[in-house]
């Protein structure tokens, strides 16, 4: 690919602009300035494209990202290094500015340098607008680009991961920390605050004090500055909280406005628990400052009892005509980007995205039809595309048309991390961008587009392990957050949107939903839940919109489809108030007066459990079920499905639930009657957004 690029003088900076340079995810870049190395801003330029959004019906404009064109920010003063950093790689960035050509040297490895007690980093950010310079560059370097490590098949990890995880897999669980964002005036100093699902923020005498947890390997931080800050850093501290100390601490340079993010290795201990605090400090007349950090961690999965399901399902997509544009892309989410990821170090996770085929009919008015390129994003960047080849190579009526094939997808680590530094929370989509020629263009999916992955239950230690069961050392009375279900289609009357969850703790099972379907007229008034996770019959609770429900996850449920919605708001060019109809519309009342009907029934092991709203009833946009777990095994976890689900629409005749069964089909292993242990100690935990107070027993030999 040809290499055009551009640069302008900002504030000290020069920009280049690299068309089809190498992927600088994850590596740091540093010039020369005559006295020290000065890290590089790297900015990714978008290409927009008209985009259907199946969750709206909208067509906006959308950024997508190859990343491989990009604006290099580098400061103005650039002499030639004395020599390289021990461990660094030298690229040379060739740059012609019209009138001159220059050749800057470039430091480039994982790792970072620090200057003084600062730690220098190449921030990196999703450009909102194509930037304009004269400059051009290409790169060049004596060596091909470094390569993870392959696996073998000795150490449990898999070079392409398939869904599902295995017993004695080594994975590397993606979650996000969660802080509340400051606002900030004058000169200031500030810790962020935690925001936490069980307002418990204070650990070793400090407050503001997240809970990490063992075994952490990285992070991908990301900060958000509205308004404008000078002379600014954010201060990451490390402490162990077995030992309440001070571990280590990295201050980064803080950007003076816009949203950017880097990559963090860290030294840490991996059998101590970790806590972290973060600090802003500068100067600002008035700003808003947010940081944003996805943490990896490296876990053996000794029990499938360590492993929770997510799975996503969309609407049926309607037929979609498009006109005068040279590419047409269809978005489906955004979706909950729910913690505990399950990925390899490779580039994969334990992951499926099942893109629907589809049919693409071309207005063409020469004779031969083209061949059809078809590209696939997931979070706006670029994953794979394949030439598609029409049915006939020969116009005959004006019309080429052309079968698309489905198409299996992964989820990869970088996007979901970069998802996750880019906004609280992040979240998960998935574009189909079909090349147009400015023609006409009919596309219809035949089938609905499917996202599932595994996630890591819980930030615990591998060693949370009692090795004579096997069995995870818990306190399995506390609600664990199991398999999710969210179904996202077009925000209409007549259209679904659904977050459904099953937690479970000793002796109970509670299933939660949330909708946004509050028309009188067209409403959620029931749902049947397929199982066969044993329940009493004769024991069911309910509650609707918060209703006597204290468990603090109740208000997270709707936080979590809000944060995908503000992640893809972001990005998004249309209609704001719109967009942000796809959350699911939480109501707060407390509203008591309720007769609704809660039957169980049992066939062969399957539990169907049907909630139906009373005729008096409230509309309710939240319910939670609570039922009690029959023949709840003693020592060990119980093998559970979760194979179908289907909600109720008003009529003449009362709530009919609907014909069609979402199917569902994730597993589960349910939180055993009692462990026998031996445990050195107990230690509260919180941890990812939607879990609750976990009494942990750890063994550390």
């Amino acid at each position: 690919m040809g290499v055009l690029v551009v640069a302008f003088t900002l504030a000290g900076y020069v920009d280049v602009y690299v068309d089809g340079g190498p992927d600088v995810e994850g590596f740091n870049l540093y010039v020369w300035n005559g006295s020290d190395w000065a890290p590089v801003y790297v900015i990714y330029q978008p290409q927009f494209i008209d985009t259907y959004l199946v969750a709206t019906g909208q067509w906006v404009s959308m950024p997508y990202y190859n990343m491989s064109r990009y604006i290099f920010r580098i400061p103005r003063e650039v002499r030639g290094p004395p020599q390289i950093p021990h461990g660094f790689e030298k690229w040379v960035l060739e740059v012609d500015n019209g009138t001159k050509k220059v050749a800057i040297t470039l430091a480039v490895g994982r790792d970072h340098l620090r200057r003084g007690n600062i730690t220098l980093v190449t921030w990196k950010a999703l450009g909102r607008e194509e930037i304009k310079t004269p400059s051009k560059g290409r790169i060049s370097r004596p060596m091909p680009p470094r390569k993870w490590p392959e696996n073998s098949a000795t150490n449990g990890d898999a070079g392409t991961a398939s869904y599902a995880v295995s017993t004695y897999t080594t994975i590397y669980p993606i979650g996000s920390l969660y802080f509340k964002p400051v606002a900030v005036a004058g000169a200031f100093s500030v810790y962020l605050p935690v925001d936490s699902p069980t307002n418990e923020v204070v650990r070793c005498g400090l407050n503001n004090m997240h809970w990490v947890g063992f075994e952490v390997q990285d992070f991908t931080v990301g900060v958000k500055v509205e308004g404008y800050v000078t002379g600014g850093y954010v201060t990451l501290e490390f402490y162990n909280l077995d030992t309440c100390a001070l571990i280590s601490s990295v201050s980064l340079a803080l950007p003076n406005y816009g949203s950017y993010w880097t990559n963090i290795q860290t030294n840490l201990p991996q059998d101590n628990k970790i806590g972290l605090r973060i600090k802003v400090s500068g100067r600002a007349e008035l700003a808003s400052i947010s940081v944003y950090t996805a943490t990896r961690y490296k876990k053996t999965v000794n029990s499938l009892a360590q492993i929770a399901i997510s799975k996503a399902i969309s609407a049926p997509t309607p037929s979609i005509t498009a006109s005068g544009r040279y590419k047409v892309g269809v978005l489906y989410g955004p979706y909950v980007a729910y913690d505990g990821l399950a990925t390899t170090p490779t580039g994969s996770s334990y992951s499926s995205i099942y893109v629907p085929p589809s049919t693409v009919s071309l207005t063409w008015h020469w004779q031969y039809c083209p061949m059809l390129l078809v590209e696939y994003y997931i979070n706006g960047v670029y994953y794979e595309s394949t030439l598609i080849s029409p049915v006939s190579g020969i116009n005959t009526d004006y019309q080429c048309r052309y079968n698309v094939p489905s198409k299996t997808l992964q989820i990869k680590p970088r996007d979901f991390a970069m998802s996750k530094a880019t906004s609280q929370g992040g979240g998960i989509s998935v574009s189909v961008v079909y090349m147009a020629f400015g023609s006409s263009v009919t596309i219809s999916f035949s089938n609905r587009l499917q996202i599932l992955y595994d996630r890591w239950l819980e930030p615990f230690h591998s060693r949370y392990i009692d090795y004579g069961t096997g069995l995870p050392y818990l306190e399995w009375g506390a609600l664990l957050l199991y398999n999710t279900l969210q179904i996202l289609g077009p925000i209409n009357n007549t259209s679904v949107n659904i977050l459904t969850e099953i937690r479970a703790r000793t002796g109970e099972l509670v299933i939660s939903l949330a909708h946004n379907q509050m028309d009188p007229s067209f409403h959620i008034c029931g749902a049947e839940w397929v199982i066969t996770a044993p329940v009493d019959s004769q024991a069911a609770y309910i509650y609707y919109d918060g209703s006597s429900v204290q468990e603090p996850w109740w208000s997270s449920m709707g936080r979590r489809v809000l944060d995908a919605v503000d992640w893809l708001l972001t990005f998004a060019q249309g209609d704001r108030a719109t967009m942000a109809s796809i959350g699911v519309k939480v109501v707060y009342d407390v509203i008591s007066a309720a007769t609704p009907q809660v039957s169980i029934t049992s066939s062969n092991g399957v539990y169907t459990i049907r909630w139906i709203r009373g005729w008096a009833d409230p509309i309710p946009s939240t319910v939670v079920l609570r039922l009690m777990r029959a023949s709840v095994p003693a020592t060990s976890p119980a093998y559970a499905e979760w194979r179908y689900f289907r909600e109720g629409r008003p009529s003449v005749l009362g709530c009919i639930l609907s014909p069609f069964y979402y199917v569902v089909n994730t597993n589960m292993y349910l939180p055993p009657r009692s462990l026998s242990s031996n445990s050195l100690g107990s230690q509260l935990v919180w941890s990812w957004r939607g879990q609750t107070n976990l009494i942990s027993e750890v063994i550390i030999s």
